[in-house]
């Protein structure tokens, strides 16, 4: 639909968040990144600030085998340019499209984006130098660009479809190239006034610049960012920066006004504005609802347009208006797992983490920009607390990245204030923390050693949202410097194995219903329910009781299509037993309203190969082709229609039928990702009739290496009949040496009821048994003779000597506890959380004032 430029350049617009078109009208150049009146105190910073001399120095020297080359002979030095010499008329001609992003079809782009990086970065040198080499050098890059650009047509497929240069892909020709050309503009404009003529490569002679072909290009990539993508999601605002830079690129001053309109607050069907934007934020709690990485970008480049966009009018207020968007940029520093360098992975997001330094020194001079007081010390305080220990370092130049990104680089020299003021602090990470989008809840538990070995963390969560999957009620657990036990990833958009696999329940660790759990609704039909957190100790940010012990509980409703129809519950709690040793207690409830019900947890680990153990005997497995090939024969649309539940592309399928009960334990033993072997024990109680699979499913993708190029094992457990008053319950242990310190585990049943595990280990020398209470409700009474305890609540962690002394007890959720002359309880008889140590001589207690303790 073409709309916009009938209705823009008729439109002249007033009011609050208006461009102020005084600042436009005989505007001089630059005046996108910086203004004429913004050098002297650039240069001062240079001269003034170590860091800021050494980042300039290195910032020179990147481009001085460039400018020697372009100073030798012009015409050569451009001709790596991939122009279509085939169309030879002599003016330059048009730039080959761009249709490959790997491998060799990609050398066209990269020398593309070379020319254009090393263009900015010298047309910043000019600026900042008046060295007319720098300038000439840029606008060479300049011309030959806009002229090779203006003589192409955008395709007209419309959506993400319908690029100009990029000809089925304007979202990342908008960050890659569209962002870009106005900058250099910018800044060579004043050499162009002053006589400045580019290099003309076709007719290897110096030409006039043509402005009307630069603001052709620029308005082509105006109408490409209002017209092309979707809206509610992240990409309007990655096309945001080539849309206002092209826009302050215009000659015309009133196309500048209306055109910014598009941005700040006026919306179309393609494209969404800052204020909208910045809605979603309040809407979400302070998160933008989608995967990691996208979200990040999108807090990024909006952080970075209000900055610009207050740097040319003050009186927009940006930083004031929407704070929320900056405040975002710490989001996945809090989801990191205990190894610092990885994050929780849902959806299509990535795994791997780094602070945006660059960005929180951005919302910085934002925060001065705005004299907003909370922003400074915020990102202050950040920024200067990676300096002290040596986490950022201020002088040193980034590599150019080749991906899918706005070039920004130039702008640490450019905006990055000389002097940083805030305060030395450390960022402790919390135990329990949340992504309530994503229904996820996240516990960790770092050790006293300070080791990320020793640490444990995993996360229970699941909801649709764009870029997600339909994950069920998902989990992941870390264990020995590692997430052992991940979800799949993500594969290549649009094949076979990423719609069919990556995107769908068999690639996560949850629970599948009647071989029929599906999506349905929502983005690309991925809709599922979002998990809902019904219970945690400790609350979200909330200091626990004990720092050994934490669980949270989670709810989930498989309802999408018409087989599934069931209701789940997950309750994932962390015991720490010593500064070394722990695990992790896993209860899976299902329950499905059909007949005929049966119930598959999924579970897969990095690991070479996994055994399988029934009793203290090898399980002896047999070949079954059958079981998971039923999906394969579904339909697939792309984006639309799913082969649910995705677990055809399981291989080496083999199954064993347990039918006499007993405990079953499994190992995964990962061989590859240090001197020793890097292991994860299972303890699963086992009911009778249960059947065990095991299976090598495709690669995990964002995992530690060698484990993302390797397929990884695979365990699936059935229970025919419902899984609720018989849960899914298994204890994980993961460790590294020759044996874990778990030894045992027994599932206590009372009326064919799951109650409690009892799991003994051995710690250093030591038997500890504990006694770990589940239950469906916070009221729930067990009573178990044989050991003498009493307990009302939820989840509970009585742990005793192997002479069975009381040691301590951890009531994650409970109202009350006995054993023997020992007792726990509160003076109102409501619910609460505590943790009682009995090993000194009077009880040491930690929770709520009310709560009445009795010695045994």
């Amino acid at each position: 639909m073409k709309y916009v430029f009938s209705i823009v350049l008729v439109v002249s617009f007033v009011g609050a968040g208006t461009f102020n078109s005084s600042v436009a009208q005989g505007v001089q150049r630059p005046m996108i990144w910086v203004k004429a009146s913004d050098r002297k105190a650039i240069l001062d910073k240079i001269e003034s600030q170590a860091w800021a001399a050494d980042y300039y120095q290195a910032f020179k020297k990147r481009v001085e085998s460039d400018l020697l080359l372009h100073q030798q002979d012009a015409g050569k030095y451009l001709d790596k340019m991939p122009l279509d010499w085939t169309r030879t008329t002599g003016t330059i001609p048009p730039i080959l499209p761009i249709t490959g992003f790997n491998g060799e079809v990609a050398t066209g782009r990269l020398n593309v984006l070379h020319y254009m990086m090393t263009g900015v970065d010298c047309a910043v040198l000019y600026f900042l130098t008046d060295d007319e080499a720098y300038a000439q050098l840029s606008l060479d890059v300049l011309h030959t660009l806009i002229e090779g650009l203006v003589q192409i047509k955008p395709n007209p497929n419309g959506h993400n479809g319908g690029g100009y240069l990029y000809p089925e892909d304007h979202l990342r020709e908008a960050r890659e190239i569209g962002a870009a050309v106005p900058i250099i503009y910018d800044f060579v404009y004043p050499f162009i006034q002053k006589g400045g003529m580019p290099y003309d490569i076709a007719q290897k002679k110096k030409v006039a610049f043509s402005h009307p072909h630069a603001d052709n290009v620029f308005k082509t990539y105006i109408q490409l960012a209002l017209e092309q993508g979707g809206t509610n999601n992240n990409w309007p605002v990655l096309e945001s920066s080539s849309l206002v830079g092209n826009t302050l690129a215009l000659s015309d001053d009133h196309e500048r006004d209306s055109f910014l309109e598009y941005y700040l607050t006026k919306n179309t069907p393609h494209q969404d504005a800052l204020e909208k934007v910045a809605g979603h934020y309040l809407d979400y709690r302070g998160f933008w609802p989608e995967s990691l990485g996208y979200s990040g970008a999108v807090a990024s480049l909006s952080t970075y347009l209000m900055t610009l966009l207050t740097k040319n009018d003050p009186t927009l207020n940006l930083g004031n208006k929407y704070p929320q968007i900056p405040f975002a940029l710490t989001t996945p520093y809090y989801l990191t797992y205990p190894n610092g360098d990885e994050t929780v992975l849902f959806g299509d997001g990535h795994r791997h983490f780094e602070s945006d330094y660059d960005s929180f020194e951005t919302a910085y001079h934002l925060g001065q920009l705005s004299q907003n007081q909370k922003m400074m010390t915020e990102f202050g305080n950040l920024l200067n607390s990676a300096i002290h220990h040596k986490t950022y370092d201020r002088g040193r130049l980034g590599k150019r990245n080749y991906g899918a990104e706005v070039y920004r680089e130039p702008l640490h020299l450019l905006w990055h204030a000389p002097v940083i003021a805030g305060q030395v602090k450390n960022y402790p990470l919390p135990v329990t923390d949340e992504l309530p989008f994503a229904g996820i809840t996240l516990q960790r538990n770092l050790s006293p050693t300070g080791r990320s070995e020793d640490a444990l963390m995993g996360f229970v969560g699941g909801g649709a949202h764009v870029h997600g999957h339909g994950s069920g009620m998902t989990m992941e657990l870390y264990g020995q410097g590692y997430v052992l036990g991940p979800k799949a990833g993500r594969g290549t958009y649009t094949t076979d194995l990423h719609e069919n696999y990556y995107r769908l329940f068999a690639s996560h660790n949850t629970v599948v219903v009647n071989g029929a759990s599906e999506t349905d609704g929502g983005w690309v039909n991925l809709g599922i329910n979002r998990v809902e957190r019904i219970a945690a100790e400790p609350e979200v940010r909330k200091k626990p009781v004990s720092e050994n012990y934490s669980f949270s509980t989670s709810q989930f409703r498989d309802d999408k299509g018409e087989k599934a129809e069931a209701a789940q519950e997950r309750t994932l709690g962390i015991v720490r037993t010593s500064p070394t040793t722990g695990y992790y207690v896993d209860i899976f409830r299902s329950k499905s309203d059909l007949p005929d019900e049966y119930h598959d947890y999924i579970y897969r680990n990095l690991a070479d190969k996994l055994i399988l153990e029934h009793s203290g005997r090898t399980v002896d497995f047999q070949k079954d082709s059958v079981r998971f090939r039923a999906p394969a024969a579904k339909e697939w649309v792309r984006n639309r229609t799913f082969r649910h539940p995705g677990w055809h592309f399981f291989k080496q399928v083999e199954t064993a039928r347990l039918r006499d009960g007993g405990e079953v334990t499994a190992l995964f033993s990962a061989n590859r990702l240090g001197e020793k072997p890097v292991k994860m024990k299972l303890f699963i109680n086992n009911p009778k009739d249960r059947e065990y699979t095991r299976a090598v499913s495709p690669l995990s993708r964002e995992v530690a290496k060698p484990y993302g190029e390797r397929d990884n094992p695979t365990l699936v457990i059935r229970q025919k009949g419902g899984a609720w008053q018989q849960p899914f319950a298994v204890v994980y242990e993961p460790y590294s040496a020759d044996k874990g310190s778990v030894e045992s585990v027994e599932s206590i049943r009372q009326n064919n009821v799951l109650k409690a595990l009892k799991i003994t280990s051995n710690v250093s020398g030591n038997t500890v048994v504990q006694y770990v209470i589940v239950a469906d409700k916070p009221d729930a009474s067990f009573e178990d003779e044989p050991s003498g305890i009493s307990f009302t609540g939820r989840y509970g962690v009585v742990t005793l000597t192997g002479d069975h002394e009381l040691q301590s007890v951890y009531v994650g959720e409970g109202s009350g506890f006995r054993f023997k002359k020992a007792r726990i309880q509160s003076d109102n008889q409501k619910a609460f959380s505590a943790f009682v140590d009995f090993t000194g001589i009077s009880p040491k207690v930690s929770g709520p004032e009310n709560l009445l303790v009795t010695s045994p």
